[in-house]
């Protein structure tokens, strides 16, 4: 897989990736909060990032980090793409939301 794709939505959607995954004998791939998050003011002054994404500032908008096409709108295509490549080769997609008491709130700590 190309080193560019690594780690987005059309790497994950890539036919490399699906093949890999079928030769696994993998069924169904659940992705970690992939909605757009902001990062914790704590995390933000560490110099670290939030990695989970759970703190989601928009549940029905992808995240564009994950996104190879950038964040005006090609990460949505994108995401779409990825989703439907893998129901083609009939591979299950879960998106994890079972956290949504974490939502964009302020940082314990932050200044107001």
């Amino acid at each position: 897989m190309p080193e560019e794709l690594r780690g987005t939505y059309a790497g994950v959607g890539s036919a490399a990736a699906i093949e890999y995954l079928k030769e696994l004998g993998v069924t169904a791939i659940e992705l970690l909060p992939v909605h757009a998050h902001v990062d914790d003011k704590v995390l933000i002054d560490r110099g670290l990032r939030n990695y989970w994404g759970y703190n989601t500032i928009g549940f029905f908008a992808p995240e564009a980090k994950y996104s190879s096409s950038g964040a005006m709108g090609g990460q949505v295509t994108e995401f779409k793409t990825m989703v439907r490549n893998l129901h083609a080769a009939g591979l299950e997609v879960i998106l994890d939301g079972r956290l949504q008491s974490h939502r964009g709130r302020k940082s314990p700590g932050a200044d107001a």
